[in-house]
């Protein structure tokens, strides 16, 4: 089954991102692509079932569920589905007027191969592009962009490098704990803990919980508390800052104010002043 659509340009618009061509092939009876010089756009597949291989810097890697693989410009372009487990996988060329330096800046700067710790976000974004193209064709750039980017993201925010991928158990172990961090923010923050939760060293749990969520645990737990006091401060205007503080996991009320200004651009009653005006 093929679903597919080659869209015409629209540099006059300078969208950040926009698809030249998108897909998504289902058990393709022939999909072998050899291209020695590439594509003039970065292009991206998404690998949700059924296996193939690619060969990236004179290796050959197996691929199947949950693995994603981008192509910058003009890069060599060798992969093929498996013959006896024909996969299914979406794919994207995209480009930009920003779009180069904007990928460099997060560490997209060459021809990879990724891991996606959740694939569900990010096939539905896909599916939401198709649908958009299928339903409306180009008549609507500025929604193709949009969605566009949405898949960017949700790979950019969930893609782990395949090298890692090996430690799939301790991402899933990781991932897991992060709806409890969150529920116990604010509670006092226990490193050792935490890494003895999901049966890594401390040293292992922050360089692995870094890579998957591109934030230190520490980073993390004070997102969830300001995330807390945010709540507190608009759900009662009478609620004492002293009391937001210590429910959010601060004792120290000058404290608290400092990271909420930190992350915030403001204080705390500030904050909730604006909102009540």
């Amino acid at each position: 089954m093929y679903r597919h659509y080659y869209l015409p340009p629209f540099d006059e618009y300078s969208f950040f991102c926009f698809p030249h061509s998108v897909g998504k092939f289902t058990q393709p009876l022939d999909h072998n692509v050899n291209r020695g010089e590439g594509v003039r756009d970065f292009s991206l597949h998404f690998v949700v079932g059924g296996k193939g291989n690619i060969e990236l810097n004179g290796t050959n890697h197996t691929l199947k569920e949950g693995d994603v693989f981008l192509h910058t410009p003009f890069q060599r372009m060798r992969y093929y589905t498996s013959e006896d487990d024909r996969w299914v996988i979406y794919w994207i060329q995209f480009n930009g007027s920003t779009l180069a330096n904007f990928l460099l800046e997060r560490g997209f700067y060459e021809s990879s191969i990724w891991y996606m710790k959740e694939i569900g976000s990010l096939e539905q974004s896909w599916l939401e592009l198709l649908d958009e193209i299928e339903e409306n064709n180009f008549m609507r750039p500025a929604k193709i962009s949009s969605l566009t980017y949405a898949v960017l993201n949700e790979f950019m925010f969930n893609a782990i490098p395949f090298s890692n991928k090996r430690g799939t158990n301790h991402v899933d172990r990781i991932s897991k704990l992060l709806p409890i961090m969150q529920n116990n923010a604010h509670l006092p923050f226990n490193l050792e803990e935490w890494a003895e939760k999901a049966n890594l060293t401390p040293n292992y749990f922050c360089s692995l919980f870094k890579k998957i969520t591109k934030m230190t645990p520490l980073t993390y737990i004070t997102k969830c508390r300001i995330q807390k006091s945010k709540k507190m401060l608009l759900s009662d205007p009478n609620i004492l800052i002293k009391e937001v503080a210590i429910n959010s996991g601060y004792p120290s009320i000058s404290y608290f104010n400092k990271i909420f200004m930190e992350m915030e651009g403001m204080t705390p009653n500030d904050f909730r002043t604006n909102h009540f005006k």
